[in-house]
């Protein structure tokens, strides 16, 4: 009786979802007859597993509905005898359409389901936002703003190429390239020669900051030099001195000489070493002021080279900011050159469609045909399929 239940119930189930393979975001009913405390409904999480009772992480995307439940039965098998396991997919993991259509957004998946009907979903074709007489004076303005876009990233790039020179201490030499879609060569002429000018200024400045705290650096070695010749010098003095106070009390004490000559001796070498006091402590001041110059000339290079990598990030980030409007202003010039031309009756549309779907363990975008099966989670993108550089130029 129990494996004519199982049959029953396992049957509408696997005529409907024989060839599916589950993925990430389909949520699965799982339901063990012997043990009611093993069914349930369990998520398929973004690394393609679901977290079962007494089995722990169980790697289930890619597999077929009988697939599944063999593993799980399998396993079960190893703890508890005698246990039959039904599955079938309780939800799927929803699709997407993004682009070209009316009403982009989230809908419910359904084995079968191919890329023009989740389309037909989304609405259909979005109606073009420039609409009558207007077009053209729109399409006119956002060729202004492409051309502007343009410029700003040719001058973005080359302040790119600038700020490289400067991190990696090389000259600085611009090549346009084709993709920046450089504009004309007078606007391309004066951006560089603009950069090269602060290139110069700033790297002038950098020298002449280097040079002169190598000139003081330069000028307290000599000084240390100097002092440490001249304390030589000086302890041959107290040296002399010292043998001259030993002499001198040598003759006081066989009476040959008077008490008062030996004073002086005396008050001759105690101001020889408050000098030498004193010289030492410039001694040691110049030591220290040429540590503090080698630390500024560390400093200054370590500083220069960090404010450059940081205002090179930021340029970069910038850059692809620039490339993403650029990319927004070509659709939308598209979309204007379209409805220009479908008001004058000389343009018809094509449409193009994509999908972005997990591809192993990343998110890839594939093309797709109108009739291509879409995937559970795909995110289906509806584009024109028009030649943007053309649309551009017209």
């Amino acid at each position: 009786m129990c494996l004519l239940l199982v049959a029953v119930s396992i049957t509408p189930a696997s005529a409907q979802n024989q060839d599916y393979r589950v993925a990430g975001g389909d949520v699965l009913r799982v339901t063990v007859y012997g043990d009611p405390g093993l069914s349930g409904s369990f998520p398929i999480g973004t690394d393609g597993t679901i977290g079962y009772p007494l089995l722990g992480n169980v790697a289930v995307a890619g597999k077929g509905i009988d697939e599944v439940r063999q593993t799980i039965d399998a396993g079960l098998r190893e703890h508890i005898a005698n246990l039959s396991v039904a599955v079938v997919v309780e939800a799927y993991a929803p699709v997407f359409i993004v682009g070209e259509v009316q009403k982009p957004g989230r809908y419910e998946f359904r084995p079968g389901m191919i890329a023009l009907e989740l389309f037909a979903l989304g609405g259909g074709q979005k109606e073009v936002l420039a609409q009558g007489d207007n077009a053209g004076m729109r399409l006119a303005g956002l060729r202004q703003d492409y051309a502007d876009l343009g410029v700003q990233l040719l001058g973005q790039d080359v302040k790119r190429v600038r700020l490289e020179a400067e991190l990696n201490g090389k000259p600085f030499t611009y090549l346009p390239s084709e993709e920046i879609g450089t504009p004309d060569p007078r606007i391309v002429r004066q951006v560089v020669e603009a950069e090269r000018t602060l290139f110069e200024l700033r790297r002038a400045t950098l020298d002449a900051e280097m040079r002169s705290l190598e000139q003081q650096r330069v000028g307290y070695v000599d000084e240390i030099d100097t002092l440490q010749k001249s304390g030589k010098l000086r302890d041959g003095e107290l040296t002399l001195l010292d043998e001259d106070v030993k002499l001198a009390q040598s003759m006081v004490e066989r009476g040959l000489t008077s008490k008062t000559q030996l004073r002086d001796k005396q008050r001759e070498i105690s101001a020889t070493n408050r000098d030498m006091l004193e010289f030492g402590s410039f001694l040691a001041r110049a030591r220290q002021n040429l540590t503090v110059i080698d630390g500024r000339l560390s400093s200054l290079r370590g500083q220069r080279r960090g404010d450059v990598a940081t205002e090179l990030r930021e340029v970069n980030i910038d850059i692809l900011r620039l490339r993403r409007k650029l990319t927004y202003s070509l659709q939308a010039m598209v979309e204007a050159g379209i409805a220009v031309e479908k008001r004058d009756g000389t343009q018809q549309t094509a449409l193009r469609f994509s999908a972005v779907r997990m591809v192993g363990d990343t998110y890839r975008e594939v093309a797709v045909g109108q009739t291509d099966p879409v995937q559970a989670g795909d995110i289906l993108r509806v584009s024109l399929a028009l030649d943007g550089n053309d649309m551009a130029e017209r």
